[in-house]
């Protein structure tokens, strides 16, 4: 059972430094998170 559970703590840690470093990647590559309505995009379109 030592086998399972120290397997399961490296998986864990491997799969949430993974998710922590898309989650700051992906938004930082992008300039923001996916999604999100950029400020520029807002008032680049003037309908008057």
């Amino acid at each position: 059972m030592d086998f399972v559970q120290r397997l399961a703590a490296v998986t864990l840690g491997t799969l949430l430094m993974v998710f922590s470093v898309a989650f700051v990647s992906i938004p930082y590559s992008l300039g923001g998170h996916p999604g999100e309505v950029l400020a520029s995009a807002e008032t680049s379109r003037h309908l008057s």
